[in-house]
């Protein structure tokens, strides 16, 4: 441990109190005699009902008590003053982060009374915490039918919580307990588990998920949390786990499910397979009776699980034999000789285009004349492409040109915990807890960054574990004072793998040409795909057809995980009269070990537009000829992150009256940035030459004669192929983790409440009485932090890796462009050269960058903000509602800083003999003299001239269009451009802090606390959510980043949400029908929720910018209302496409990035549960639960991709139909 590290540590210790999720509460009140006058020196005792473990407190001269830090549990209170009756409260409920306030009212002499606050009752209403959230008990844990068995399913059955299930987020959004709360983007979130941070740390999802059967309660703070939390911006979560008693209990259960009782899905030709078995137990009890208590548990889960896969075009039987003339024939021309040459050259191409009657292969030749009637001789296909085509892509079989099937994926976890907790007297306890999970998931259908194949054969699998200790020493000092101490270790360790059967040499993929011609060229192999990583990490490549299939490996390649987390907190809290003051730190360093793959096989796109499309109405004649658009390569190399995390804060709630609470505080956070312990990462910053790696041609470049040695040195003259602007850990101005640390991340939070106290006249009947409704309101400044999905962009680019980018290249050669040019291939390994050592940049060209920040990194923050109002309806039931709203800032987004010029490239087009086109941004242009007609004016997009108007006095150079494709070439002159006409620099993507988001609401609850044998949660939530970005892995609009705000992708206007678990009435008949009719419950969740915005995009580059990362920033154009369709009426359509066009060339559209909205949700869960009692303490329970009970066809988004002409528009998803599960449930 470096030492900088250690001093924060030491610092964050002496300072104290801790900013782990809140694991306990606060009991307070008030205690006054029947004329209101407060009683003195009252002596309050709280005793946990099931250890015995006592909490004193007394009053101050105000009456006013409070017992701080409170653990989560049930007790019964005591209080006592000389010269009054004691008075005693059987059961008091403390939930997590609540602060109980009471009002306690002494007789007068010696006769003790009893006061039924059972289940809280009178005690609901929140009058001194003005943090917003919903305690979720062990009832609503065990007994409520989660379709997943995941206890985060419950985050949303309370207000502002949205699923991002199905809202077409990124990796990660498709777990239960991945929400978007209040506004907040779906990794903005806190996860822990008995107070430690449990979350895995790519994208922040939960990691540590203990089985709902140790589980005692969990709660979402979903807006204003206090300032002793923070590390996220949204919310805070936190589980707190079952211990053990004085008595010993248990659990052993068994949830099965069969596809035999399930329903067919609306888009599966028959039933998917679909076994699930989870069982396991629990068991707690007394090491020493009074001291010592244990509590463990254990689950297991096997699943069999059909997957059926998306709709996927695929050529027709006629189209696979090259036969098109069905279609809307050929419009496009063969452009370019060297595409002639390349066709001529396949073996009987030419002879069988004479026999058809077709004219000569040659350039600018238009395709309906070579090829007649719209049909492509066999002889002309690509040979590798035809391969794969007939080895790998299926025959339809829905209709003429789809194919559709179902898969089964696999998945086996094992997951055990155990709590240790021990008392070594009323006033200090030790607690441990330590979770493990172990498992794998197989799937046929990778989906992993959504970069997998459409069709079976290439799916993945996925081994994990995580682990979690943690150890708390909790020590009452006195009655004002409280310190809790924390150690806590977390392990993470993953494996993302491509399946065994889908790894082998690149040039292995093809099953009847030979592995010397399999994407290769045997006499310039450089002309190939040569990843260099063996068979055992390669595979087939990624090939990607608009509108079509998908084939080959998952882009993302084998990937793995290792990461440490230590945390260490010490909490003190002191109660100072009307004050409740905190003050303290948290400490937490981070170690993740990332080995990534990333896109090692290649990716072939076929997106059409290019030089030398075809024309047709699909891309299937630009693939057998083998004509892509673009191709893209990475590297393999390894990661090994550092980064250091410490928080400060103080806080105060003060009871300005008994009535009446101003929780105010201030939180102070630092993060260092994210350093790679090898350095291996680099940023862009333009115009700084870096030292860390000198540029120097090498001998093995075949390109080297070429240029001259200035070209690639800092200190030559013209410096063509110097990759100026890229730099390194260790160049000036650019530290360890490339960002300076943002020192400013002050957080004030500040929260009123108040609890009205008319006692009679219409106010009291309109707030129900002293204690019956209060009033609260919020606003607080809440920093985030950095994914580590984020800092995963940066590996393995230049020099630690190839990061190619080429446009219109050949489909088995992708090295050697469609015009001619011969691209650098720099991949062969892992590089991993030592600072210093020359590095040939030359070979690297054109570099692309998909990461990259600015100087100084500024925290992501979030404003929340809240007026809400509680009224306590009857004893056991409340009513909240109000406003809440919440603003995001600085937030991450993704922007292409190195766009093409559509402005260059459409004035290229005014010029006689030059053409530019969609992925034109990287090509060289040679405009001899005079050749810019007069009038016209040529923007150049670098060099020290602007523009020139014609006629142009001298030949003009462009070598990309970039403004750093090629960072000293001058235009006008030819000086420092690349000699090869490649460019040094393609796209540039950059982590930006521009994004924006609002978020208004309405939000309303109604509670029912358990009573009479019903538990009731009904949620409302009536909200708009705008952003420009609703993850970082949106890409703006470079050119105005602003243009992009419209719904966020998880936005839900309305949701209704409601859960319930009804014992039924007890039957008093004769004996055998209360064996029949009694010992019934039922329990239920229905969900209603508006639909969630459908994303628009364009990916065939119509802006002319080249910006192709997660997402492009195209968009098509509107041209009239959205018109909503019957996907059962209308074949799966969900909105007519024809509302929609490409955008004119040189511009995005002008329809919003997203637009309202998709499919909605109607869904009704339901259990039925039977009890039967053996013993006193032994029960068994028989449950069945079904699972969108009424089978419900619910759709998820349609493809809002124009460029996918095929599928634009429609639906082939949905939610899952009607499961049924039996439960077996064996408590003692």
């Amino acid at each position: 441990m470096r030492k900088p590290q250690v001093l924060i540590m030491c610092v964050a210790l002496f300072f104290g109190a801790s900013a782990f999720a809140q694991n306990s509460g606060d009991l307070r009140g008030r205690v006054h005699d029947k004329n209101g006058k407060p009683i003195v020196s009252a002596f309050v005792i709280a005793q946990d009902t099931h250890t015995a473990v006592i909490r004193a407190a007394s009053t101050n001269e105000s009456g006013d008590f409070e017992i701080a830090a409170l653990p989560v549990g049930e007790y019964v209170m005591q209080v006592t003053a000389d010269g009054h009756a004691k008075l005693e409260v059987p059961a008091i409920h403390m939930g997590i982060g609540q602060a109980v306030n009471l009002n306690l009212v002494l007789d007068a002499g010696y006769i003790s009374e009893a006061v039924d606050r059972s289940g809280n009752a009178g005690l609901n209403v929140e009058s001194a915490n003005t943090q917003l959230g919903v305690v979720m008990d062990d009832i609503a844990v065990s007994k409520l039918p989660l379709k997943a068995r995941d206890t985060y399913e419950l985050l949303q059955l309370q207000p502002g919580v949205e699923s991002t299930v199905g809202a077409n987020l990124f990796y990660g959004s498709n777990q239960p307990g991945v929400v978007s709360v209040s506004g907040g983007r779906a990794r903005s979130n806190d996860y822990n588990v008995n107070g430690t941070h449990s979350a895995e740390l790519f994208v922040n999802s939960p990691a540590v998920q203990p089985s709902p059967d140790s589980i005692q309660e969990f709660r979402v703070i979903s807006h204003n949390y206090d300032a002793e939390l923070g590390n996220n911006s949204w919310s805070v979560l936190n589980v707190v786990t079952k211990s053990g008693t004085d008595n010993l209990h248990g659990t052993a259960y068994d949830f099965l499910r069969n596809d035999s009782l399930n329903a067919r899905g609306y888009f599966d030709p028959q039933k998917n397979a679909f076994r699930q078995n989870e069982f396991g137990g629990t068991v707690g009890g007394p090491i020493r009776k009074g001291k010592t208590f244990f509590f463990a548990s254990y689950e297991g889960r096997h699943v069999t699980k059909g997957i059926t896969s998306n709709v996927v075009p695929v050529p027709t039987a006629q189209e696979r034999v090259g036969d098109f003339s069905g279609g809307t024939g050929f419009a496009g021309t063969l452009t370019d000789a060297t595409v002639a040459q390349v066709l001529n050259a396949r073996q009987g191409c030419a002879a069988a285009v004479t026999a058809a009657g077709g004219a000569p292969i040659t350039a600018n030749t238009p395709y309906v004349n070579i090829f007649p009637n719209s049909k492509i001789p066999t002889q002309c296909f690509d040979p590798t492409a035809n391969d794969l085509l007939s080895s790998l892509i299926p025959l339809p079989n829905l209709g003429t040109n789809i194919y559709r099937t179902s898969s089964n994926s696999n998945q086996r976890q094992d997951q055990g915990t155990l709590r240790l907790d021990h008392s070594f007297s009323s006033q200090q306890k030790l607690g441990l807890y330590y979770y493990v999970a172990d498992g794998y998931v197989l799937n046929p259908f990778s989906t992993f960054q959504g970069d997998g194949a459409s069709i079976p054969g290439f799916g993945d699998q996925t081994a994990s574990r995580f682990q979690q200790l943690s150890l708390l020493h909790s020590w009452t000092l006195d009655a004002k004072n409280t310190n809790e101490a924390r150690l806590a270790y977390f392990r993470q360790g993953q494996g993302q793998f491509q399946s065994p059967q889908a790894m082998h040499l690149v040039q292995n993929s093809c099953a009847n040409v030979s592995s010397s011609s399999c994407f290769t060229d045997p006499s310039n192999p450089g002309l190939g795909i040569t990843p260099g990583y063996g068979a055992n990490r390669e595979g087939t490549p990624f090939v990607n057809i608009a509108g079509g299939f998908t084939v080959g490996n998952n882009k993302n390649g084998s990937f793995s995980q290792g990461a440490n987390v230590y945390e260490a907190s010490d909490a003190f809290t002191r109660v100072l009269g009307q004050h409740t003051l905190k003050v303290g730190s948290d400490w937490r360093n981070e170690r993740m070990t990332q080995i990534f793959a990333y896109n090692i096989n290649g990716d072939i796109e076929f997106s059409g537009g290019g030089p030398n499309d075809v024309g047709y109405a699909n891309l299937f004649p630009n693939y057998l000829l083998g004509l892509p658009d673009t191709y893209a390569q990475g590297s393999s190399n390894a990661q090994d992150v550092r980064t250091t995390q410490v928080a400060f804060f103080g806080q105060d709630s003060w009871r300005i009256r008994h009535n009446l609470s101003f929780n105010y505080g201030l939180r102070w956070e630092l993060s260092t940035p994210q350093a790679d312990a090898g350095k291996r990462i680099q940023a862009f910053r333009p115009g700084q030459a870096s030292t860390m790696y000198p540029c120097q041609l090498s001998s093995g470049n075949p390109l080297a004669t070429t240029f001259s040695s200035s070209d690639c040195s800092a200190q030559g003259p013209a410096n063509a192929v110097f990759p100026l602007g890229l730099v390194f850990p260790g160049d000036s101005g650019v530290p360890a983790g490339l960002t300076n640390a943002y020192m400013r991340s002050l957080s004030p939070r500040l929260g009123l409440a108040w609890s009205p106290n008319w006692s009679n006249g219409p106010l009291a009947k309109l707030t129900g009485g002293p204690g019956r409704s209060s009033v609260r309101a919020g606003w607080g400044m809440f920093y985030d932090g950095v994914e580590e999905l984020v800092q995963s962009q940066f590996t393995a680019q230049p020099p630690f890796g190839g990061s190619a980018f080429l446009s219109n290249p050949f489909f088995n050669t992708p090295f050697l462009a469609q015009d001619g040019t011969v691209n650098p291939n720099p991949f062969h390994g892992v590089l991993n050269p030592t600072q210093g050592t020359p590095v040939d940049f030359s070979m690297f060209r054109p570099i692309e960058l998909f990461g990259n920040y600015p100087k100084t990194l500024p925290s992501q923050y979030a404003e929340q903000y809240h007026l809400t109002l509680q009224r306590e309806i009857s004893q056991n039931t409340l009513l909240q509602f109000g406003y809440v709203g919440s603003q995001g800032h600085r937030l991450l987004a993704v922007m292409d800083q190195n766009h093409g010029n559509n402005q260059t490239c459409l004035d290229l087009n005014l010029i006689p003999g030059q053409s530019c086109g969609p992925y034109g941004e990287d090509n060289s242009y040679s405009i001899p003299a005079g050749a810019v007609p007069a009038g016209v004016t040529l923007h150049l997009p670098y060099g020290p001239v602007a523009s020139v108007t014609g006629p142009n006095s001298a030949a003009i150079t462009l070598v990309g269009l970039r403004p750093y494709s090629s960072p000293l070439c001058a235009p006008t002159t030819g000086v420092g451009c690349p000699p090869d006409g490649i460019p040094v620099f393609t796209s540039i993507f950059s982590m930006q802090p521009i994004s924006k988001s609002a978020y208004n609401s309405f939000q309303a609850l109604i509670r029912h606390n358990y009573s009479h044998g019903l538990q009731l949660l009904a949620s409302y939530t009536w909200s708009k959510s705008l952003d420009n970005a609703s993850s970082v892995e949106e890409a703006l609009n470079p050119l105005n980043p602003g243009s992009s705000r419209s719904l966020s992708l998880f936005d839900a206007e309305q949701r209704a949400v409601i859960s319930y678990y009804w014992v039924l009435p007890q039957f008093h008949g004769s004996s055998w029908a209360r064996r029949i009719l009694n010992g019934w419950a039922t329990s239920g969740i229905a969900t209603f929720q508006s639909g969630f915005p459908i994303r628009l995009t364009s990916t065939s580059d119509r802006e002319l910018m080249g910006s192709i990362d997660y997402l492009s920033p195209g968009e098509p154009d509107q041209i009239a209302p959205l018109h909503i369709l019957s996907p059962q009426r209308s074949a799966g359509l969900y909105f007519d496409p024809s509302s929609f066009t490409d955008a004119p060339l040189g511009q995005i559209g002008n329809a919003p990035r997203t637009i309202c909205c998709g499919p909605g949700i109607v869904n009704v869960d339901m259990g039925l549960h039977r009890t039967f009692a053996i013993r006193e303490s032994w029960k068994v329970e028989v449950r069945g639960e079904a699972f969108n009970l009424f089978n419900h066809t619910q759709f998820l988004n349609p493809d809002g991709n124009i460029t996918n002409t095929s599928t634009f528009g429609y639906v082939d998803r949905v939610r899952d139909p009607r499961l049924l599960q039996a439960v077996l449930r064996f408590v003692f």
